[in-house]
């Protein structure tokens, strides 16, 4: 989400809780400038849409990160499947083939609140490393004196969501803590010697007892433009035009901005006979990732599958340029579904725009 992104921080690329946890790791562990930096916050991501874009932001040019901070104890507020998608990511991640480190992280807000408890059991099942910024600062916060008070709520927050400069400095000093403690213990584990088992070993068995949640989506892919699908045959309709005004992010350590899905189909309100988008798909789980807006000439698009009326897509609930992804069905068998994507008559010079989708086969 925003926070990875680095909102709160200026600059927003060296000042973030990530750079510096980059910056504090490197310092501890590398003797030859040998580590390397992957930075894939965007602005308003729950896992919903963070587990499609994984393998795209993630994973871009066949990288093979060794260590994967996940955050969405903030952003999930809104996850229709209180947790599923989750849980999923967090097993897409651990089943990668080189098998990577997975650390589990959660922000805070200004209030004292994240989703920790709801996320907490997924890091438990796994046997998987917990930072809670929360359990770190917010203790203090509520002291009524400055007597074993380190830093104020004024101090740590830029605003209501996001830290401050010194916020992100004490995330980033939270994580590193973590690696300290690792590198005390040199990785042993009180009852590895007793029951002969190692961590990789216990792990390989977690993967395979039933998700504390769920994994519905653990083997989700996006669709768009230039990633397509064999099982999907898409008739555009009127979608035929590329949006090129996106939400854009800053990524790794630049501050140069990279839009996000700029491989969409637009309708332009340029063909009102023409103001749908079909797509036949053989799936058990399909979302949709539509444009969220603020501007006045975009238009609202209600989703039918397979003939039956599914839901309205409405840039306008938010109201900010963001990408948001919506569940359009999750089945047990994989079938073919015919989704239909169509711009009510009262909004056809309108705008609206598909970013792309995330199927399960």
């Amino acid at each position: 989400g925003s926070i990875t992104q680095g909102a709160g921080a200026a600059p927003i690329n060296t000042e973030c809780y990530a750079y510096k946890s980059y910056q504090l790791f490197q310092k501890r562990f590398s003797a030859k400038n040998n580590v390397k930096f992957i930075k894939a916050g965007v602005g308003g991501t729950p896992s919903e849409l963070g587990m499609i874009r994984f393998d795209r932001d993630v994973l871009r040019d066949g990288q093979q990160p060794d260590i994967v901070v996940i955050e969405f104890a903030v952003n999930d507020e809104g996850d229709e499947t209180e947790g599923d998608c989750y849980e999923s990511l967090v097993r897409k991640v651990l089943n990668l083939p080189w098998k990577p480190a997975v650390i589990l992280l959660f922000s805070v807000f200004a209030n004292d609140w994240n989703l920790q408890d709801r996320l907490s059991p997924v890091g438990k099942l796994y046997d998987l490393p917990m930072v809670s910024v929360l359990d770190a600062v917010s203790p203090q916060f509520a002291l009524k004196n400055d007597e074993g008070r380190v830093i104020t709520k004024n101090q740590f927050f830029y605003d209501m969501f996001h830290p401050s400069n010194l916020g992100h400095t004490i995330m980033a000093d939270c994580l590193s803590y973590f690696f300290e403690r690792c590198e005390e213990t040199k990785g042993l584990r009180k009852n590895k010697f007793v029951t002969g088992i190692f961590d990789e070993e216990t792990l390989e068995r977690r993967l395979l007892e039933t998700p504390v949640i769920g994994n519905s989506f653990e083997s989700v892919h996006l669709i768009d433009k230039k990633d397509s699908y064999v099982g999907a045959k898409i008739d555009e309709g009127g979608f035929v035009h590329c949006d090129k005004e996106l939400q854009c992010v800053e990524i790794d350590d630049s501050l140069m901005t990279v839009p996000e899905f700029p491989h969409n189909w637009m309708y332009n309100g340029d063909s009102p006979e023409n103001a749908y988008f079909e797509m036949k798909i053989s799936c058990k789980a399909l979302l949709l990732i539509f444009k969220d807006s603020g501007e006045t000439n975009v238009g609202k698009a209600d989703v039918w599958v397979d003939t039956e009326y599914c839901l309205c897509a409405d840039p306008h609930i938010n109201n900010w340029l963001h990408c948001n992804a919506v569940i359009l069905f999750n089945e047990k068998e994989t079938k073919e579904h015919i989704v239909r994507i169509e711009i009510p008559k009262e909004e056809r010079e309108k705008c609206f725009t598909i970013l792309g989708f995330g199927y399960v086969k």
